[in-house]
């Protein structure tokens, strides 16, 4: 399952998804969307990034993510609106936490 990734967009919505279920992460207009999920149950983290930042914050991450599958670390804060806190240089916060967006 490797670790539980941390967002929080410093407005009370906070969200963490197991590694293990991150299915794709897509880039465009200064967003990157996280996409989580198993079978039916899909979740989605949409961050907001630097003018023209898109695509090295996706492959920032993309790069900082992959070896930590095989870790078992038991939280990894990606984005942290509240403290200011990025993984990655280039995410300047969150836009969306969505949990479920097939329920939705």
């Amino acid at each position: 399952m490797g670790p539980m990734l941390y967002f929080d967009n410093g407005n009370e919505a906070v969200g963490a998804f197991p590694l293990g279920t991150l299915s794709a992460v897509v880039s465009g207009d200064q967003i990157v969307t996280l996409y989580f999920g198993q079978g039916s149950v899909l979740h989605n983290v949409v961050l907001a990034c630097a003018d023209d930042a898109s695509d090295a914050v996706a492959k920032s991450l993309i790069q900082a993510l992959a070896p930590m599958e095989k870790f078992h670390q038991k939280m990894v804060t990606v984005a942290d609106d509240q403290l200011s806190t990025y993984l990655v240089t280039g995410i300047t916060g969150i836009t969306s936490i969505t949990p479920d967006v097939a329920a939705a």
